[in-house]
Order: C-alpha cells, then sequence, then structure tokens
C-alpha cells in the first residue's frame, strides 16, 4: 500500500485476519486490509462479469476493496486467485469486514437517544 494510498484511506479501512489465508509464492498470507466501497467498485464488477452469478460480482467488488492482502503485491490479487485459494470460511471473515467497515462509517441512527428527554 503506497503512502499516498495509506492517507486516502486513513479511517475509511479495516484490518482483519484470515484464517486460513491465500496462498501464494509458497507461503499462506493472512493479514488483509479492506478499504471502504466505492460507486465504481460495483459498476466496473458488472462490466467485467457481465451476467456472472452474484457471488463472482460480491468477489470481484471485495478484491477491489482489497488494499492488501499478506505480501501478496496489489497486481497480484486477482480473481482467479481468489476464486482457487480463498476458502469460503475466509470469504465470510472478509464480509464480515466489510459489514463492520460500513457500519463504522454509518451515521448515527435518528432513534439514538441524545439526552433530551
Amino acid at each position: 500500500m503506497t503512502e499516498q494510498s495509506s492517507k486516502r484511506w486513513e479511517g475509511l479501512s479495516i484490518t482483519r485476519e484470515l484464517q486460513m489465508g491465500v496462498y501464494y509464492s509458497g507461503l499462506r498470507h493472512k493479514t488483509f486490509t479492506l478499504r471502504v466501497p466505492v460507486a465504481g467498485d460495483l459498476v466496473a464488477a458488472q462490466e467485467l462479469h457481465p451476467g456472472a452469478p452474484f457471488q463472482l460480482i460480491t468477489l470481484e467488488v471485495y478484491r477491489r476493496q482489497l488494499l492488501s492482502l499478506g505480501e501478496i503485491p496489489p497486481e497480484a490479487i486477482t480473481t482467479e486467485l481468489l476464486l482457487g485459494e480463498l476458502t469460503e470460511t475466509d470469504l465470510a471473515i472478509i464480509a464480515d469486514a466489510d459489514a463492520e467497515l460500513e457500519k463504522k462509517l454509518a451515521p448515527p441512527s435518528a432513534a439514538t437517544p441524545t439526552g433530551d428527554e
């Protein structure tokens, strides 16, 4: 992750650990940083895979959100690599991190008490 990239996503990303990791270049890579999704992620995923199953579109969106995955060079984090190496358990961990990130960035609920009664 470049310094410019890390500043751009400061406060808008989350770092977690995969259980199994992605096998690449003789090692299992487990630590990942996921950024908040942007509008273009879903559009680009749908353009790349027209008519594809929802699961492939979702995986493509997550791939775009991954700022880092262990020591794997960013250009090597491909949809094909994730399809071949990412376990269902680890995919669920990425999905949970995405949901946690969205919750963290959500505006406070209108139902939240403010102290005025």
